[in-house]
């Protein structure tokens, strides 16, 4: 009986030891908070993205921003073909259009019409797409104030943390459409601080 006392009192010392000492701690930060996929492209940047027909940049001055100050950035895209002109086709409302997340709750998923019009492009030449933000959200969404005072002022202004902003192609190389959209995007990491 003595035996199997001093055995059960060291497997529980085993097992409390274990659940002390718990697991390894993870540092807090993008990589460990955000979603993987989010986390990745901050520690990534991709500022320019190269592939026929296109050449697409994110034109961003800064990376870190104060708490209210504006942020201005663009996209750029340049047809890089071999033909002297080249049409896409996309929604009228964004040929380009912009996300916003901090990989956990805030997130501005961009925007569309669905509607389907041409754009020319004439080799090398660059055309530039300012910021615009556009999403959506529920009625009953418990942060409807927020989003609502979010959108309606013109200026990205942010709060304090880190941010992956990017910016995606929203256009066929071809009326078909099918089997002919064009996959270019580019991103950067913005850290607001207080």
């Amino acid at each position: 009986m003595n035996r199997l006392s001093g055995l059960a009192l060291l497997w529980l010392a085993a097992i409390v030891l274990l659940i002390a000492c718990g697991g390894e701690e993870r540092p807090e930060g993008p990589s460990s908070t955000a979603n993987p996929i989010v986390a990745e492209r901050m520690d990534n940047p991709k500022l320019v993205h190269k592939g026929e027909p296109f050449e697409m940049r994110l034109n961003v001055e800064k990376t870190t921003y104060k708490a209210g100050e504006p942020i201005v950035l663009s996209a750029s895209l340049t047809y890089t073909g071999d033909e002297k002109e080249f049409t896409v086709w996309g929604s009228s409302s964004a040929k380009v259009g912009f996300t916003l997340t901090d990989g956990k709750d805030f997130d501005m998923d961009g925007a569309s019409t669905s509607d389907l019009t041409p754009m020319k492009f004439a080799r090398g030449e660059t055309m530039e797409f300012p910021f615009v933000k556009s999403g959506g959200y529920g009625s009953d969404d418990p942060d409807a104030e927020y989003w609502r005072a979010f959108y309606a002022e013109k200026e990205l202004k942010l709060p304090a943390g880190q941010y992956l902003i990017a910016a995606h192609c929203n256009f066929s190389l071809t009326q078909d459409v099918v089997d002919s959209h064009y996959d270019g995007d580019v991103y950067t990491k913005i850290t607001v601080v207080e």
